[in-house]
């Protein structure tokens, strides 16, 4: 799950220079997808290591956020 999580964050931070660099912003709902994805990663390996008491919830309800506004972006 750690190579996942550093694979993903390193496509959306290349995905986000490429965009900011050359002003062609076509590529952002796919960094946007990626980017809820990475968060969701995040929120379940919170509630694999802390339970229901951590950020788990938070990340994963953020990351649904982040995910439903990507897909309505295409």
């Amino acid at each position: 799950m750690k190579i996942i999580k550093i694979i993903i964050a390193l496509v959306v931070m290349g995905i986000s220079v490429y965009g900011l660099s050359t002003k062609d912003f076509s590529y952002g709902p796919i960094s946007y997808l990626l980017l809820g994805i990475f968060i969701a990663i995040i929120g379940i390996d919170e509630f694999k290591t802390k339970g229901k008491n951590s950020w788990g919830m938070f990340f994963m309800l953020a990351s649904l956020l982040i995910i439903v506004m990507a897909l309505f972006s295409f």
